[in-house]
């Protein structure tokens, strides 16, 4: 795991790139965007939540882009790390699941708002 910082505006990964790690947010705040909106977050992450975990789970490319609201410091968990905790299904993995399941509630709703 290593810590990094974004400055504002800056993206951290895009829809369709391959998900090789997790992201911890330390400070700042981050929109996640659906590539048919991309000047709308459909969520926004704040400090202490994770986010990038979806395609590290289920291995699959990215879903969607992360872009720096604000400057922002982040950790990135590598999928090897996260794999060998999931596999001990420490408390992290029970954060990252329930923050997992969080957003793609809220992603729903939206979602079908707009349907």
């Amino acid at each position: 795991m290593k810590k990094f910082a974004f400055k504002a505006g800056e993206i951290i990964f895009n829809h369709g790139e391959p998900a090789s790690e997790i992201y911890l947010l330390i400070s700042g705040e981050v929109g996640l965007y659906f590539s048919t909106d991309l000047a709308h977050p459909y969520i926004t992450i704040r400090e202490n939540e994770t986010f990038g975990e979806m395609g590290v789970i289920d291995n699959e490319l990215r879903q969607s882009r992360s872009r720096c609201l604000s400057d922002c410091e982040v950790i990135k968990i590598e999928r090897e790390v996260f794999l060998s905790k999931y596999e001990g299904s420490d408390t992290l993995i029970k954060v990252l699941i329930k923050s997992l399941s969080m957003r793609l509630r809220d992603a729903n709703k939206k979602i079908m708002k707009k349907a």
